[in-house]
């Protein structure tokens, strides 16, 4: 005969431990993700556009496409 605690798994309801918790550890990865992807891409994005006009505006004046006030006022407008 088997006593308590012998029998075969970890008895009724044992398996839903095991599901709670890796729903749980899955809720945990998935928000740890997202965290950082929102983050990393909307700050990195944004910085990049600013820096990219900013390059396309220093083309620009270096090419004689824009006068110098020209450029100190897109300048202002994109810091």
């Amino acid at each position: 005969m088997m006593g308590p605690g012998w029998g075969m798994g970890w008895g009724m309801g044992g398996g839903s431990w095991l599901i709670a918790g890796l729903v749980v550890l899955i809720g945990f990865a998935i928000y740890y993700f997202m965290k950082n992807n929102n983050n990393n891409g909307f700050n990195s994005s944004q910085k990049d556009s600013g820096t990219d006009a900013m390059e396309i505006v220093k083309k620009r004046l270096a090419r004689g496409e824009i006068t110098n006030a020209e450029f100190e006022e897109i300048k202002k407008r994109l810091l």
